[in-house]
């Protein structure tokens, strides 16, 4: 009985030992075929994402190329460009059309312009001059594209792209040739000119690649260095000049990695298994969450100052205007620009201008009341926005406040750093205005500040619209008027100061309007600056003053120059030019420019002196006493004259030292060795007191008003008495 009870345990013990090891050859084949199946999955997942890489790659670099193209027809088949490059002058149009001095574009890197021989016209690299043929320049494989672009004349196919080799990589260039887009506007076959630009493929660009197309480690690599499987990239010869590489992610063996241990463990603790999971994605889930709430947080704030941003406020004056609407309140908003931020940045660099903006930022927030809402809009432009009781003054004592803070100098660090601020102001009464609008308002009024003279505050009113929509108005009738060919040149003498016979000749660019009349230089001087067209204008004037003088070489001539001008990388060679058609000595020549471009571009205006004085022109200061008229500038830049403004003169009888202030200034040239132009003589006896104090050329009404070119016979041939008033333009 017992060996029967011994076998009957000793059975069962089989059968369980049998049940365990069936049960285990089972698991084992289902976690053999399910981790086989994995395997296969993963395998197959590697293949298509490589597939998907290696397309998406492909994919980008034939985008890359198909853009270059469009991009060349869109700048070159072009009617109105058609007709300026093939005209003469059409340098300017060329500039400001092309966009080839720009070194921020993001269209390409470097651009020729090619003549009818492939000679270089113009050739821009990251917005400076370069002179490096494209021969030189480009891998040969260029060649056959011009050869292409040649062929194809002024037809289909004129236009091309491809990549080539270049000093700095590989590049995407792009070339065409500059015609009409319509039938009807024809171009010299024999002068045809072709654009070509070059954008070079670059690790940035490459990177911008990878992350939209999501292909990790993405690096461009020679052509011996391509491997299989890689993307290749040939020149327009069809030879393999580089190529595109990546590191495959492989998601099929990272998710097969991931995914085998839960497999051996599912087995065996399924239901653990689930519960990890719950606990799992209920962590995940708050995580998500917590990223969600700091991402719509950094949205909205600006990371240098740690302030709201843009859509920052935004979103709060959207909630004010909202609440003011129901309560029957207020909403002001402040628009704040610093004066003076754009110098600490040039001389202290850019990390001491960083610590300035944390530095406003921090002084505002301790400024603004409870509920308002503080943001930095970008570069020194700050808002502020908040909600008022319908007819309270609060906003008046924030304006004090603010103006005060930034009247002490701040300091940082070891430096101090000493800027205005010029505040515009608008007011939503009851949430009235939209927070677009209430923004446009108080930008306005901020300009309005900063054009009376900044450090101020300046509420926004309807008629500041109406100054916008009349300068809009003139700026378009400005550029009609140049087309028109409305403006003229009219000549003011300069007398000696000694014998008042006349000397010379400052040329004056005047403007009658049919619709206007005559337009004063002080409206129409300045918003030719700011659009932009004061470099045609101003050649414009040097061409005509040439001309004159000519005419009459016995007379030395004076040409104004805006600071514009000087900042215009083509001015130089421009009046070279000019000087080289007309034939004029250049040492009876003059270019009179104001005392503010010296202070606020030194080095420029240094370089500026010394290339003019290379071409044998005179330089004057013009307005001297009108501005700062700093001694440090006068000794530091080599100037052949200095021009009194008239100021200075009506200083003579309106203020009671003007004659001492005057002496002064003369016994300042003098130690200088400079001689001195006085304006604005209008009387015999300022011309007596201006000679006998060392001026030694003398302008004004006195002597004669500006006069067009058919009064200069009767000027300069004697029939002009002094006082006696010709003329008038």
């Amino acid at each position: 009985m017992p060996h029967f009870v011994n076998s009957i345990r000793l059975k069962r013990q089989h059968v369980v030992l049998l049940l365990l090891v069936s049960f285990a050859v089972v698991v084992m084949i289902v976690m053999a075929v399910v981790l086989t199946a994995l395997q296969t999955v993963a395998s197959t997942t590697n293949a298509l994402d490589e597939s998907r890489s290696r397309q998406a790659v492909s994919g980008a670099l034939a985008t890359l190329k198909s853009q270059m193209t469009a991009t060349m027809v869109d700048y070159t088949v072009w009617d109105a460009a058609a007709r300026a490059v093939y005209s003469p002058g059409a340098e300017d149009w060329i500039l400001e059309n092309f966009d080839l001095a720009n070194g921020e574009s993001k269209i390409f890197d470097a651009a020729y312009l090619l003549g009818p021989d492939d000679g270089i016209l113009m050739a821009f690299q990251r917005g400076k001059p370069f002179s490096t043929p494209p021969s030189d320049f480009l891998s040969p494989a260029f060649d056959d594209m011009l050869n292409v672009v040649s062929g194809a004349g002024v037809g289909d196919g004129a236009e091309t792209s491809g990549f080539v080799h270049t000093p700095e990589g590989i590049a995407v260039v792009g070339v065409s040739t500059i015609r009409g887009a319509s039938p009807d506007v024809s171009v010299p076959q024999d002068r045809l000119q072709r654009l070509v630009f070059v954008l070079y493929l670059d690790q940035a660009r490459i990177d911008s690649i990878a992350e939209t197309y999501l292909v990790h480690d993405l690096r461009l690599v020679d052509a011996s260095s391509v491997p299989p499987g890689a993307a290749a990239i040939a020149d327009p010869t069809g030879r393999v000049i580089a190529g595109l590489t990546w590191t495959a992610q492989s998601p099929g063996d990272i998710s097969y990695r991931r995914v085998r241990p839960y497999v051996f463990v599912a087995m065996a603790i399924v239901g653990a298994f689930v519960v990890l999971l719950v606990l799992a994605g209920s962590s995940v889930i708050g995580k998500l969450r917590g990223d969600e709430i700091a991402a719509r947080k950094m949205a909205v704030t600006d990371r240098l100052s740690g302030l709201g941003n843009r859509l920052g406020l935004f979103n709060g004056l959207q909630d004010m205007l909202d609440r003011a609407q129901h309560d029957g309140d207020d909403v002001m908003l402040f628009y704040l620009d610093m004066d003076g931020f754009k110098e600490v940045n040039d001389v202290y660099g850019h990390a001491t201008g960083d610590r300035l903006i944390k530095s406003v930022a921090a002084g505002l927030t301790h400024l603004i009341p409870e509920g308002a809402v503080l943001a930095r809009l970008g570069g020194d432009e700050f808002a502020i926005a908040l909600t008022l009781k319908h007819g309270t003054q609060t906003a008046q004592s924030l304006e004090a406040l603010v103006l005060d803070f930034f009247s002490e100098p701040f300091v940082l660090g070891e430096r101090v750093a000493v800027v205005g601020v010029s505040v515009g102001t608008a007011i939503s009464t009851f949430g009235s205005i939209d927070a677009d609008e209430l923004l446009r308002r108080a930008d306005i009024a901020m300009y309005k500040a900063k054009a009376e003279g900044r450090g101020r505050a300046i509420a926004y009113d309807a008629a500041m619209d109406i100054a916008l929509a009349e300068r809009k108005s003139m700026e378009v009738a400005l550029r009609a008027g140049i087309r028109k060919k409305e403006f003229f040149v009219a000549y003011q003498p300069v007398a000696d100061a000694r014998t008042q016979a006349i000397v010379g000749l400052e040329a004056l660019l005047r403007w009658d309007s049919p619709q206007m009349g005559m337009v004063s230089p002080d409206i129409f001087i300045p918003l030719a600056e700011s659009s932009g067209v004061i470099d045609k204008l101003g050649l414009f004037v040097m061409k005509e003053a040439l001309r004159v003088a000519r005419a009459w070489p016995q007379i030395s001539i004076s040409i104004n120059v805006s600071p514009a001008q000087f900042r215009n990388p083509f001015f130089i060679p421009s009046v070279a030019q000019l000087l080289e058609a007309s034939g004029v000595p250049p040492q009876t020549v003059t270019l009179e420019v104001t005392e503010g471009y010296f202070v606020h571009n030194p080095a420029h205006a240094r370089g500026m002196i010394e290339a003019l004085n290379g071409l044998g022109v005179r330089i004057a200061l013009d307005d001297f006493g009108a501005g700062f008229s700093s001694i440090g500038y006068l000794r530091q830049f080599r100037f052949d004259r200095l021009k009194l403004d008239r100021s200075m003169i009506s200083a003579l009888e309106d203020m009671p030292r003007g004659r001492e202030m005057l002496q002064a200034t003369l016994a300042l040239a003098a130690a200088l060795d400079i001689p001195v132009t006085a304006e604005g003589i209008e009387t015999e006896e300022q011309a007596v007191l201006l000679h006998h104090s060392g001026c030694d050329q003398l302008q004004g009404y006195f002597f004669s008003r500006a006069v067009a070119e058919a009064g200069l016979p009767a000027l300069l041939g004697g029939k002009a008495a002094p006082g006696t008033a010709l003329l008038s333009a």
